[in-house]
């Protein structure tokens, strides 16, 4: 199915949840459909059902020597501009380990020596006038050498290290970020 065969059963209105920009069932066709908070979409007609789950990303929390965060400018919107972390999307068939692993290596060149589970937390990632539901999942990792780090200039407008406790709370690109910097000054 290509994009524009998806035309009729969307309507792209500024920000809405993603079930939100059903206006037809995405099986059978029909209009008589409802929705269940931003949970699912029921269709009355053939009585197929499309739920909301959220997708996963994972991202890297990587420290120099000196105990700065590593930290990407988005050269994308959404936050294009504002701080970040080497991470992304996880694909159909992959760990989260794998995501932060794959994304650290494709952002800023490094290879990851170990990644280590540190939270979760529930982001809504803006895009394209959709509002996605996503689980961000953040890992510690380190690396042997960043001598090789160099920036994917479709995706990173820089590369910094920085006291994430002198980084304006308005700087970071997303809100589960926010609280994953929180926690982790928290724990220091």
């Amino acid at each position: 199915m290509q994009c524009a065969d998806l035309v009729p059963f969307l309507t792209f209105v500024s920000e809405k949840p993603v079930l939100e920009h059903f206006n037809f069932c995405p099986s059978c066709g029909s209009n008589l459909i409802s929705l269940d908070s931003e949970i699912r979409v029921h269709c009355d007609d053939c009585s197929f059902t499309l739920y909301s789950n959220p997708t996963c990303s994972a991202g890297a929390l990587i420290f120099d020597d000196a105990g700065r965060l590593l930290v990407v400018e988005r050269a994308n919107d959404p936050s294009k501009g504002k701080y970040g972390i080497p991470g992304g999307f996880t694909d159909l068939g992959e760990r989260l380990e794998e995501v932060v692993i794959r994304e650290a290596k494709e952002e800023v060149n490094l290879a990851l020596d170990s990644v280590t589970f540190f939270a979760s937390f529930p982001n809504t990632y803006r895009h394209r006038n959709v509002a996605y539901a996503v689980t961000d999942t953040y890992f510690l990792a380190k690396v042997a050498s960043f001598d090789a780090i160099s920036p994917q200039e479709s995706e990173v407008a820089g590369i910094q290290f920085v006291d994430p406790k002198t980084v304006p709370q308005e700087q970071w690109a997303f809100d589960s970020l926010r609280q994953a910097i929180a926690l982790l000054l928290s724990e220091q």
